[in-house]
């Protein structure tokens, strides 16, 4: 059970660091970024993780979080996702997995991106405990709809809800 979920974990975490751009210490001009613009980068977008997972997270646009990866794929991630006012988007899941003859549960798993804009209105996002800050470009792996929409309904249905 919670080998399922510290695999989980890793594979997130270790999948969303974006490889094709390169990291940087915090711009020197940086800026909070507004929660509006944080928010609508994210809203109806899934977040591909490539690395390792073959898998990704939904942002939808009522703040529901959806998470699924191929390597695990009796597991889903279910929750929600957030923005506030110091420019970071939060994620809360609870993983779901077999468990006997009913779905087990992982305890809340809460992870916060930070976010800031450069002078030339570059957002740049950082993880939890990383130093580096990743641009938000076309590589960011945020692609528009639910992805993995599908498995997750089919997961869901096999863990019984």
């Amino acid at each position: 059970m919670i080998t399922v979920k510290c695999k989980l974990v890793a594979a997130a975490l270790s999948c969303i660091l974006p490889m094709a751009a390169a990291a940087d210490p915090l711009p020197r001009s940086a800026k909070i970024a507004s929660p509006q613009k944080i928010a609508k980068i994210y809203s109806g977008k899934t977040e591909l993780w490539t690395n390792n997972c073959g898998g990704g997270i939904y942002f939808g646009p009522g703040g529901q979080a959806r998470a699924w990866c191929a390597d695990q794929s009796e597991n889903l991630g279910a929750g929600t996702w957030s923005v506030d006012a110091n420019g970071q988007m939060c994620q809360d899941l609870v993983w779901y997995y077999p468990s006997g003859r009913r779905a087990g549960a992982s305890a809340s798993d809460k992870s916060c991106i930070s976010h800031v804009v450069d002078a030339w209105g570059v957002m740049w996002r950082s993880w939890p405990n990383d130093p580096e800050w990743w641009p938000m470009g076309k590589d960011a792996g945020l692609v528009r709809g639910y992805k993995f929409q599908t498995q997750v309904r089919q997961t869901r249905s096999k863990l019984g809800f």
